[in-house]
């Protein structure tokens, strides 16, 4: 049992009673959160009671002849009748600074603290007693990491306003996310994020495809707009560095963008469209030849470079670029030639790992140690004079299994790459016909075009749970695309 619980637990029983009643003046024992966490760890039901009446309710329709141990939460113990008190252990009055003396009392008492942040500031073990200020300091840091529980998280999230074209609402969701993730608790919100992302397929369904042909002036509103974008935003000769780090969504992007302002790099955030269905041969393919993608197209960092190469050198004049002025990186986000005007780097660390892993907590701790080293090498672009712009082929989100194809449902898809745990491509649409009419309880479930279908929701082919992309998710879709302004 983790340590925390145990003095928690070990603060309201005693041994020989299944039945306690405790006094909680700071109403830490009233949280959800605590409550879930002791009872799922210890077995120890935390059960609020208002009255000495509604306790004899629950006592004799509940509790009598149960084997449930209940630590009853009381503000008048006094209220209790004496034939029911002689059955419960009275436990002394609980606040959960008992259990952290280092600290101020009357800090803690006024800080409201949620499970995660109780239990970060327990697990510190301080040798000495904190001043005000220190643990003030303290509280702070354990807010900004585990200050919401569960309900608040959900209540935040639907509060807010859906504008999946404007960057303010991934932005608030991944923010939200980040904090989930980072205390292992993801699963715990599925339910509502997949409230939001019914809501994103409502704006595929009529407005995703429009942007197809949509003006790259302004900004890029679909990956294949980037190129035409930094067309229209610089001269020939401005030093541009566009950085494509694959598989990393919006939530993850965050965590670099920390790692840059930490180092003094300002950021300007906005987003884009991945390309559907979100896999790196469509996707980066349009990012990098500049129009719709072609589903012929042979994914390489070879042929990567030949589209990057091909689409400067042949702009018209006054902005056409010779092949000499035009470099491409592959693998990472080292710069091998600071002269030339236009660089695009490729940095695959994060996808190549991520899609090993099957939680999410996993791969926030992946993105921390990778964000920390790109963060340099982002700053030594910088420092040579470039503009920089980062953005990526696609998210991801962490999927559950439907179940895997067998050998009869692969035979009709196009090549190897039509086939991935959120996506089908098919050589005709009579084939998909054929696919959705065998299995027409997850028709619903698949955004269908033409000649492929992609996982609305968060499910897979497959059998394990996996973090991967694909499908029309908006944690698939909705990704970064940042600005940093040239020093």
């Amino acid at each position: 049992m983790d340590e925390f619980v145990h003095r928690i637990v070990e603060s309201l029983t005693t041994d020989g009673r299944r039945l306690s009643v405790v006094r909680n003046p700071d109403g830490f024992l009233l949280g959800v959160d605590t409550q879930q966490k002791v009872l799922t760890t210890s077995g120890l039901l935390l059960l609020p009671v208002n009255s000495g009446i509604e306790l004899r309710v629950r006592y004799e329709l509940e509790d009598k002849h149960s084997d449930q141990k209940v630590c009853y939460i009381m503000d008048h113990i006094d209220d209790i009748l004496p034939d029911i008190k002689s059955h419960l252990y009275i436990a002394p009055t609980f606040t959960i600074a008992k259990l952290m003396p280092a600290c101020n009392e009357v800090e803690l008492l006024q800080a409201k603290m949620t499970y995660g942040m109780a239990s970060y500031i327990f697990h510190k073990k301080f040798t000495r007693n904190l001043t005000i200020d220190e643990t003030r300091s303290l509280l702070s840091e354990a807010e900004n990491l585990y200050g919401m529980d569960i309900q608040t998280v959900c209540s935040s999230l639907k509060s807010i306003p859906l504008q999946w074209d404007k960057v303010e609402t991934i932005d608030q969701i991944s923010a939200i996310l980040l904090k989930v993730i980072s205390r292992g608790v993801y699963h715990e919100i599925e339910p509502t994020i997949e409230e939001l992302n019914a809501n994103f397929q409502d704006f595929i369904d009529k407005r995703y495809f429009s942007f197809i042909n949509s003006s790259s002036v302004q900004k890029p509103k679909m990956v294949h707009k980037i190129l035409p974008h930094l067309t229209h935003a610089h001269q020939r000769t401005d030093k541009v560095a566009l950085l494509v780090i694959d598989g990393m969504t919006y939530w993850q992007y965050l965590i670099l963008d920390k790692a840059l302002n930490n180092i003094g790099i300002s950021t300007k955030k906005d987003m884009t469209l991945a390309w559907l269905p979100s896999i790196t041969k469509l996707s980066r393919q349009a990012i990098f030849r500049g129009e719709a993608p072609k589903t012929d197209y042979r994914q390489s960092p070879t042929d990567e470079n030949r589209l990057w190469v091909n689409y400067w050198t042949s702009r018209p004049t006054p902005k056409r670029m010779q092949n000499y002025e035009i470099a491409y990186t592959h693998g990472n986000l080292t710069l091998d030639n600071n002269s030339c005007y236009r660089q695009a780097m490729v940095d695959t660390n994060l996808d190549e790992k991520m899609h090993t892993l099957n939680s999410n907590k996993d791969l926030y701790a992946l993105t921390k140690n990778w964000a920390e080293e790109v963060a340099d090498d982002i700053k030594t672009i910088h420092d040579q004079g470039y503009q920089i712009y980062i953005t990526t082929d696609h998210g991801n989100v962490l999927a559950n299994p439907w179940r895997a194809l067998n050998s009869q449902e692969k035979t009709y898809l196009y090549e190897r790459e039509s086939r991935g745990n959120r996506h089908l491509i098919y050589n005709n649409a009579d084939y998909l016909k054929s696919f959705l009419q065998s299995n027409s309880e997850i028709e619903e479930s698949l955004l269908v075009h033409e000649e492929w279908a992609v996982w609305r929701n968060a499910k897979s082919f497959s059998n394990k749970d996996g973090i991967t992309h694909g499908g029309a998710h908006f944690l698939e879709v909705v990704i970064p695309f940042i600005t940093i302004k040239k020093k």
